[in-house]
C-alpha cells in the first residue's frame, strides 16, 4: 500500500481537545483543526501569476527530478493564477500509484484555493498519460466542480523537458520551453481591460483568464492591444473552446 506523504505546504493538524461532558454525564471527543502554513519548497517567488500550466513545468520537474517513485499532487492558485502551495498527496511504486480527490480538495479548500494545477510524475521518463491518469483527472474535474473549485490542467511530468498536459480528456505531449528574460519576452497582443496583469502574446496556447472569457461569451477581438490583430491560428483556438462550449452547453440541456 503506498504511503500518503505529508503535505509540506499548506496542511492539516489535527489536535485532541478535552472531552466534553454531556447532560447524561457522558463525554464525547472533539478534534480542532488548523491550517498550518509553511515557506513553500518552490519558488513561487520567482512566478509572480502562472498565464499558463506549463509556466510551472520547469519547477515541478526540480521538485520530483530525484523521485524514484510515482508521485501525484497539486499546485493551488488564487482566482488570478497566484500560486499559494503545493502538496504532495500520495506516494506508489516505480508504476503505479494509487489515487483519490478526498485529500487534495480538503487541502484547496482550507487554503482558499480557486484552482488546482494536478501533477503526477513516471520515472520511465515517458510522459504519455496512462488509462488510469485518464480516468482520474475525469474523477477530480467532476469532484472539484462539486465544491466550486477548477481543475486548470493535468501535467504529466516525464525526464525533463517532457511532460504531457490532459485536458478535456485529451493530452497533448509537450516540451516545457526555457525561461526567457523580460528583455525578449514578445511584446502583448492581448489584455484584459480590468486586469492590466493579464496578458497574451498571441503564440502558444490561449491563457486560462482568455479561455475562460470566451468560454463566457467574449470574442479574441475584444481584448486586442491597438493595432494588433487576430491570427489564424488564435482563430482556430477560439472557434474549438466556442465549439466545445456549447456542445458542454448541449449536454446539460
Amino acid at each position: 500500500m503506498p504511503r500518503q506523504a505529508r503535505c509540506p505546504s499548506p496542511f492539516l493538524q489535527g489536535v485532541p481537545s478535552p472531552a466534553v461532558p454531556m447532560e447524561d454525564g457522558r463525554g464525547y471527543a472533539r478534534l480542532s483543526l488548523s491550517l498550518v502554513r509553511h515557506e513553500p519548497e518552490l519558488p513561487f517567488a520567482d512566478l509572480p501569476r502562472l498565464e499558463r500550466s506549463a509556466d510551472a513545468v520547469p519547477y515541478l520537474h526540480q521538485l520530483l527530478e530525484a523521485e524514484p517513485f510515482e508521485v501525484l499532487g497539486a499546485l493551488f492558485l488564487t482566482i488570478r493564477h497566484q500560486p499559494i502551495g503545493h502538496m504532495i498527496a500520495f506516494r506508489g511504486t516505480i508504476a503505479s500509484c494509487k489515487v483519490g480527490p478526498r485529500p487534495l480538495l480538503v487541502t484547496a479548500l482550507l487554503a482558499h484555493a480557486a484552482k488546482l494545477i494536478l501533477f503526477h510524475n513516471h520515472p520511465s521518463g515517458d510522459p504519455r498519460p496512462s488509462p488510469e491518469d485518464f480516468a482520474f483527472s475525469r474523477r477530480m474535474s467532476a469532484a472539484a466542480d462539486l465544491l466550486g473549485l477548477v481543475v486548470a490542467d493535468f501535467l504529466v511530468l516525464g525526464e525533463a523537458p517532457r511532460f504531457a498536459s490532459i485536458r478535456n480528456g485529451r493530452s497533448i505531449l509537450l516540451s516545457a520551453p526555457p525561461r526567457l528574460s523580460t528583455s525578449r519576452r514578445r511584446k502583448p497582443k492581448y489584455r484584459h481591460p480590468d486586469e492590466p496583469d493579464l496578458t497574451w502574446a498571441g503564440t502558444g496556447f490561449i491563457p486560462v483568464w482568455l479561455r475562460e472569457e470566451i468560454e463566457s461569451g467574449a470574442s479574441l477581438g475584444e481584448f486586442l492591444v491597438e493595432g494588433a490583430q487576430v491570427t489564424e491560428a488564435a482563430a482556430r483556438q477560439e472557434r474549438r473552446i466556442c465549439r466545445r462550449t456549447t456542445e458542454k452547453c448541449g449536454l446539460a440541456d
